[in-house]
């Protein structure tokens, strides 16, 4: 309580104790009153902070965290090696057809669906064709249905031995000929057709265009590249296993893929193929990984690092991979003793994508760590433990335990 020279803190008017034995204790309220108001106030205002009535307003709230249970797992002892994406399909489209080219129907750099033009090549020379092909077919049709009507009458005439012999070949040759010409006909016409809808090229698949590799009015030829395109919904991650480490990384193994250009957001992979020889140059093997890759995380040409899994196994303390938070410098996972946040310094040693292999002084098989709000405590914080929703429909949701 505030004095000023022997004089207690007074005021005019009564009506508000418990308000002036605040601002008096807080030493706001200036004036005095007589001693007895002022034992009045103080021992209203005892009275309501014994019974929890009063609370200060900046007095620190428990915060509600989710905890999951420390527990034993059998791992597999992990390599990180350094490599490079690249997309799972690259392509260079190519010319079915001579021609002029007419148009470039897509830009580079972008996303199309399988079917998209790229590029048109001009079609009206072999349009013009196609119409006299056409033509030209039907009349051989008509006349091999006509040789086909006349043998047919000569089949009769000769098995009533009203032709010779010769007679009824000579048909017989002459229905085949027509027949023959026909179908000759047909064909050239198909492929002429098929020409026509050449002369457009389209993507052979959804993905992204790359770089253009001709333009409006130069000629090209059957076989030469026209567009570059690339399919990225998969990845193939390439990784030089040290030759010390070959035959304990089998296909099939489960990966981890890190690229420093996604904000370190891990990507799960899978060992598809080991080279059986190493490189002279480096005595190391070529490992290949294929990464899914539909959320477009990675590019080609990215420099990643790939955490393999190998054959051998060891048994771990392990805790869920969001119970994992870094503080600094430290890797740490925090617990809850009394109602309190303690932290609990951890090494990383291994890990199957979801759960992670740690050890650390103090950590048992059992003891609850934080999975979800440890980002918002630090130690020795309030904290009320909650359990997580089960139910896809609630995932995510935090409900406080009675």
């Amino acid at each position: 309580m505030r004095t000023n020279q022997n004089k207690i803190c007074y005021s005019e008017s009564n009506q508000d104790i418990f308000r002036i034995a605040l601002l008096c204790s807080m030493g706001n309220y200036k004036g005095v009153i007589p001693m007895a108001d002022i034992r009045k106030s103080l021992w209203l205002l005892a009275f309501l902070i014994t019974a929890g009535l009063f609370t200060p307003a900046n007095a620190q709230q428990p915060t509600l965290v989710v905890t999951d249970q420390v527990v034993q797992m059998e791992f597999h002892d992990q390599i990180t090696l350094v490599g490079r994406t690249q997309a799972w399909v690259e392509s260079r489209l190519v010319s079915e057809v001579s021609g002029r080219v007419k148009a470039i129907d897509a830009g580079e750099g972008i996303w199309i669906k399988r079917g998209t033009p790229l590029v048109t090549i001009d079609a009206d020379q072999t349009r013009f064709i196609l119409n006299a092909k056409q033509a030209e077919t039907e009349q051989a049709k008509l006349e091999a249905e006509l040789t086909k009507n006349d043998l047919k009458r000569m089949q009769d005439l000769y098995s009533k031995d009203l032709i010779s012999q010769s007679a009824y070949d000579s048909a017989a040759t002459w229905a085949s000929i027509k027949e023959q010409r026909y179908n000759q006909l047909e064909s050239e016409r198909k492929k002429l057709e098929l020409d026509l809808k050449n002369s457009v090229i389209r993507a052979m698949y959804d993905g992204y265009t790359g770089r253009k590799l001709v333009d409006v009015g130069e000629w090209v030829n059957p076989g030469m590249p026209v567009f570059e395109m690339v399919d990225l919904s998969r990845v193939k991650v390439t990784v030089d296993l040290p030759e010390r480490h070959f035959g304990r990384v089998s296909t099939g193994s489960h990966a981890t893929i890190v690229a420093s250009g996604n904000g370190g957001e891990q990507l799960s992979g899978t060992v598809t193929g080991i080279a059986p020889r190493a490189s002279e140059e480096t005595h190391t093997f070529p490992v290949i990984i294929e990464v899914s890759n539909e959320d477009m995380n990675l590019g080609g040409g990215m420099l990643v690092r790939a955490t393999l899994s190998m054959d051998q196994t060891f048994s771990s303390l392990a805790v869920s991979k969001d119970a994992i938070i870094r503080q600094g410098d430290q890797t740490l996972v925090y617990t809850v003793a009394d109602g309190k946040a303690v932290p609990i310094p951890v090494v990383t040693k291994s890990s199957d994508g979801k759960m992670i292999a740690v050890e650390g002084e103090g950590l048992s098989e059992g003891m609850p760590v934080v999975v979800r709000g440890n980002e918002r405590i630090f130690p020795g914080s309030p904290v009320t433990t909650g359990q997580a929703q089960q139910s896809t429909a609630n995932m995510g949701q935090v409900s406080q335990k009675d």
